[in-house]
């Protein structure tokens, strides 16, 4: 295989891992992007492409709630372990090991179905949503900055000092 080809497949594989974890799929697995007017516009999905991608998800969705739900068991139990005095460091570090196992078989189910997703879509629609969530994360970059310097500005503006306008603040001058 040629090495631009590899090139060409890690930064696919990389841009689905990237691309997906997004606050909106982090929370659920029910942003189905396909049936979206924008990525069926901006990618030109075909009736066929959106049938297939959603095929995907529908056959892995199931396990992925599963997996999620075995990580909500695995994080309260580490809760009462850690919670409980008598645990010791071998129960925590067995409810921690579980715990992450969990979360790798979720992860590792999602980016199987992101690359099988991928898949369907040509080398030319693959360049398009890499683009696509390049933009849409240099977006929310720059909302979530804005958003900071506001509160920053704002707290600065609200922060008069002490002894300016409380009546029980000693006087600093």
């Amino acid at each position: 295989m040629g090495t631009l080809r590899k090139l060409f497949i890690c930064l696919v594989l990389s841009s689905v891992v990237m691309a997906f974890a997004s606050p909106t799929f982090a929370q659920g697995f029910n942003f189905k992007w396909w049936q979206t007017e924008r990525f069926k516009k901006e990618l030109t999905l075909t009736p066929e492409q959106v049938t297939r991608i959603e095929g995907i998800y529908q056959t892995t969705e199931p396990m992925l709630r599963a997996q999620k739900q075995a990580i909500d068991r695995r994080e309260e139990k580490l809760s009462k372990v850690i919670q409980d005095p008598k645990s010791d460091e071998a129960m925590l570090l067995q409810a921690i090991d579980r715990l992450e196992a969990a979360r790798n078989e979720l992860s590792r189910t999602r980016t199987l179905m992101l690359f099988r997703m991928r898949r369907v879509l040509s080398d030319e629609q693959n360049v398009k949503i890499n683009a696509m969530h390049a933009k849409d994360r240099a977006d929310r970059e720059n909302r979530e900055k804005a958003e900071r310097e506001r509160k920053n500005n704002n707290e600065r503006k609200n922060n008069k000092g002490p002894g300016r306008d409380d009546p029980n603040q000693p006087d600093c001058q």
